[in-house]
């Protein structure tokens, strides 16, 4: 290279580009057409979006107005003026599902299979809603039922919005933020729709409840905030005005100190929709952002795929018509390459810039590099470049850089330097040697900007992302990374720390007696406090609220001294938040209740940690507050059971582990079987038999009693179809009221009777008492339109709970069961009386009676006298497995004939 001539080196030097260019011509179309696919997604998947927001928005406004509709007696054509509206947005939810095209089909791939099941299940629930608004209209469903239908359809509608928003992550930075107003104007319509029931009612029935909604709101307030633009946060805080929130704040605490009254309803009403449609309000114009931004760039995306091929053709042309002019101008080699070198990178620019000789003295400087360091050319040009040095590095720090400068030819880096009048300043700077046609390095430009002021806001945001802005303490998001971390190093080194959750108790007194400028003044003095206490390693954390976390670091290995340790910490912070606190010349008291978990322990990770510290607290808080308790390990084992219990449970229906056992119910007089009731036994496979009483409590919280029932009216079906020769008596089956009041109860049991091909006169269904109180009115419809079909009802366990005669007189059912417990003491005159009376009771409102729990001669012959009809018990026969059950019918009836 070094004897070719000039022109062979300009010929080469344009060939290799233009060989290039052919190159990235066909790579940089197919670049702007997948861009342009990209925009399409985005633009498809923003309209999704504003179309499953529209949805969610009119089903959040209806469930709001059916429980108005509920717990009063009027608004019903406001009520079918939304169902119209519901419905428009809901058509156009079905042809967006149903919708072919190219553009959907890139949305869905996407999104890949997250959203089948999703979209199924929304079309499922949407599918029971012209029902639901039928019983609803009629007032024949309980506020419950209606609430937590709308709840499932607008949960999975939520779900939906979030995948969406994945794909919209790829072009805004909101789509985290649009999620989360989505569940925070849900939670507000839900507490809206119970606080107005609860009023009406004059009921406090879901206290806990509401209080978890509100913190759930203050959660999503608070992810809103740490996700969304400015531009969102800015709409917020314009729209969401402070009245309002005060507003809703003030009927929020009257009604938990069960201050507000029936006469508030509407104004609670009235308040929180007005929350809620601002809400709503955001979320549109977040979603009409998204689809503003989309249709510009899918319009920008297609003008540059055209424009990039025009313009690559022009270019490729120019550069080759630019090529021969070149060669056939250029005739001689240049005078000075050294010259050409140096000029070739662009000197006038807005960063400073330096060219030394190969031993870093200064040659030449742009007025950038004046601007920055205060030193003129005539200052500066012949001096070394170790004039700037701020000695704030160690030489070690100069002799790499130069060792990579000779290896590689470069080095960038961020460096501390000193400008002409001692001041040091932080830059970006950027060193590359030029060298010549030998290889040898003849001189160095270097490159650099002033980044202090930038590294100084990025720390300072930094901070105010990690801490809370009124105590200084970092926040809980930070807490959580910290957590992680020391917990990763405790794996790593066996070290033992502690967590201690810290509730402040009476804060909330405290802050509508004094106010909330006292609160604030409050927690201040509470984290210096909390700080005056521990080491300058250990971590101190405002988690929300009157709530603080202590991480104690690095503690005695051994778990009992470890424990001591943290006890005194603990009895330190007890003592020192007991000592009065004078704010604005206020004597203040407060107290605080601590819960600890010492951590590591086994695989559990940091969420299990800080939900363990959190149990403990409300321990603290139940013993009477003002003192600390460690994690009770027997808590987390019946947790660890219950657990496991569930999952078994899941299991065994599965694998068809559950059966039912028959109990025989007796004529009086003829002692002829007149029927069964169906108990489940539980056929575990290491365990075997167990009873309901040790695992029918996690079946109704695992929500899979109605699957039981079900299995159970199967079982009694195929018992009554294979039976029908030498069995005429009816089956009963017990329900909750949950189960009456499902809307699909009625469709599933008439469902399974008609597979059988029997007869619902042949079923009977057993309720107690305090279930059919729950809801009465309900209940009676309810039980009328069954009976209508043929099926038969009795109240179960009667005489232990209301038996009132009013509500009885009311109630269409077939029977009354007796409870056993009146009959375990004979000799108690009382006992007999009451027995008497129950079952003349069941004669006056033409009931049959049936005594439950017989269990000797004595208690038969009694009933017997009294007029009982029916008795069930142990005399006759226990619950016994099907074929056995069978066995004594067959027996029986032979005995008898």
């Amino acid at each position: 290279m070094k004897n070719s001539s000039f022109n062979f080196k300009i010929f080469v030097l344009f060939l290799i580009p233009l060989i290039s260019l052919l190159y990235l011509l066909s790579s940089s179309i197919s670049i702007r057409y997948n861009n342009l696919d990209n925009s399409t997604l985005y633009k498809i998947s923003a309209n999704a979006t504003n179309i499953f927001a529209n949805l969610l928005n009119n089903l959040q406004i209806e469930r709001g107005l059916s429980s108005a509709y509920l717990g009063t007696l009027h608004d019903k054509n406001r009520l079918l003026e939304q169902y119209k509206q519901t419905d428009k947005s809901l058509e156009k939810f079905i042809r967006f599902v149903n919708l072919k095209s190219k553009d959907k089909k890139l949305l869905e791939n996407a999104i890949g299979d997250k959203k089948k099941p999703i979209v199924t299940n929304i079309i499922k629930y949407i599918s029971e809603l012209e029902n639901i608004r039928k019983i609803l209209l009629n007032r024949s469903i309980s506020f419950d039922k209606q609430l937590n239908y709308y709840n499932k359809i607008n949960a999975k509608i939520i779900q939906a919005i979030e995948i969406l928003t994945m794909v919209i992550n790829k072009h805004s930075n909101d789509n985290n933020a649009l999620y989360e107003i989505q569940l925070l104007k849900e939670n507000a319509g839900i507490e809206r729709a119970i606080i107005y029931n609860q009023l009406l009612s004059n009921s406090y029935n879901y206290i806990s409840k509401i209080i978890y909604l509100q913190k759930r709101q203050q959660y999503e307030e608070e992810e809103f905030m740490l996700n969304a633009s400015m531009n969102s946060i800015v709409l917020y805080n314009s729209l969401l005005k402070e009245k309002n929130k005060k507003t809703i704040t003030i009927l929020r605490e009257s009604f938990l100190n069960k201050s507000l009254k029936i006469d508030k309803a509407s104004s609670w009403f009235n308040i929180s929709t007005l929350r809620i449609n601002i809400l709503e309000d955001i979320s549109t114009k977040i979603v009409d952002r998204y689809i503003s931004n989309a249709d510009k760039q899918h319009s920008n995306e297609l003008f540059t795929f055209y424009t990039t091929i025009l313009l690559w053709v022009l270019s490729l042309t120019s550069l080759i018509i630019l090529a021969l002019i070149l060669m056939k101008k250029i005739k001689k080699e240049s005078e000075n390459v050294a010259e050409l070198k140096i000029s070739a990178h662009t000197f006038n620019s807005h960063q400073a810039i330096a060219i030394t000789d190969e031993n870093g003295i200064i040659l030449k400087i742009n007025d950038a590099f004046s601007k920055i360091t205060g030193y003129s050319p005539n200052e500066i040009i012949g001096k070394n470049t170790s004039i700037l040095k701020s000695m704030k590095h160690k030489s070690e720090f100069y002799n790499n850089m130069w060792i990579e400068l000779k290896n590689d030819g470069n080095w960038h880096g961020d460096i501390y330097n000193k400008k002409k009048n001692g001041e040091i300043y932080l830059e970006r700077l950027s060193i590359t040697a030029i060298k010549n046609d030998d290889d040898i390095t003849t001189h160095y430009l270097a490159q650099f900007i002033n980044i202090t002021d930038i590294k100084e806001a990025q720390e300072e945001a930094q901070h105010q992302a990690d801490h809370d802005f009124l105590t200084g303490l970092i926040n809980r998001k930070f807490l959580m990374q910290r957590l992680n971390e020391e917990f990763v190093k405790a794996i790593r080194h066996d070290f033992l720390h502690a967590f201690l959750f810290i509730d402040l108790d009476g804060f909330k007194a405290i802050n509508d007696t004094y106010g909330h400028d006292i609160g604030d003044k409050l927690l201040i003095e509470v984290s210096k406090r909390l700080k005056s206490v521990l080491r300058e390693e250990d971590i101190v954390s405002r988690m929300s609220g009157d709530e603080f976390a202590i991480v104690v670091l690095n503690i005695d290995k051994a778990e009992e001294e470890a424990a001591k340790n943290v006890k005194e910490i603990c009895k330190k912070v007890i003592k020192q938040l007991n000592k009065i606190f004078i704010l604005d010349e206020q004597k203040i008291n407060i107290s605080a209740s601590i819960g600890v978990k010492l951590f590591p322990d086994g695989k559990r990770g940091v969420p299990q940690i800080v939900a363990n510290a959190d149990t403990a607290m409300y321990q603290a808080k139940d013993q009477g507050k003002n003192q600390f308790v460690f994690f009770n390990k027997t808590i987390e084992f019946e947790l660890k059971r219950l657990q496991l219990l569930e999952e078994e449970l899941l299991f065994a229906y599965n694998n068809h582990e559950f059966k039912f056992y028959f109990q025989a119910k007796v004529d009086t007089k003829t002692s002829e079987i007149t029927g069964a009731e169906a108990l489940i036994r539980w056929l575990h496979p290491k365990r075997g038999l167990l009873y309901p009483d040790s695992f029918l409590k996690v079946l109704i919280d695992i929500n899979m009693l109605h699957d039981i029932s079900m299995l159970a009216l199967s079982s009694a079906c195929n018992f009554i179809k294979r039976n029908t020769k030498t069995f005429d008596g009816v089956i009963s089956i017990n329900i909750s009221s949950n189960e009456l009041f499902n809307p699909l109860f009625e469709q599933d049991i008439v469902s399974i009777v008609e597979s059988f091909g029997v007869s619902p006169t042949k079923i009977e269904f057993e309720i107690t008492e305090d279930e059919l109180i729950k809801n009465f009115s309900v209940a009676i419809i309810k039980i009328k339109s069954l009976r209508e079909l043929g099926f038969k009802f009795a109240i179960d366990d009667f005489g232990i709970g209301y038996s009132s005669i009013s509500y009885l007189k009311q109630l269409p059912v077939n029977s009354l069961k007796i409870d056993k417990s009146f009959l375990g003491n004979l000799d108690n005159n009382s006992n007999k009386e009451v027995v008497k009376m129950l079952i003349n009771m069941a004669k006056t409102f033409n009931m049959h009676s049936v005594v439950e729990g017989v269990e000797d001669e004595e208690q038969l012959s009694f009933i017997q006298d009294s007029g009982a009809q029916q008795y069930q018990g142990y005399h006759f026969s226990k619950a016994i497995d099907e074929d056995s059950f069978q066995s004594l019918v067959e027996k029986t009836t032979a005995t008898l004939n």
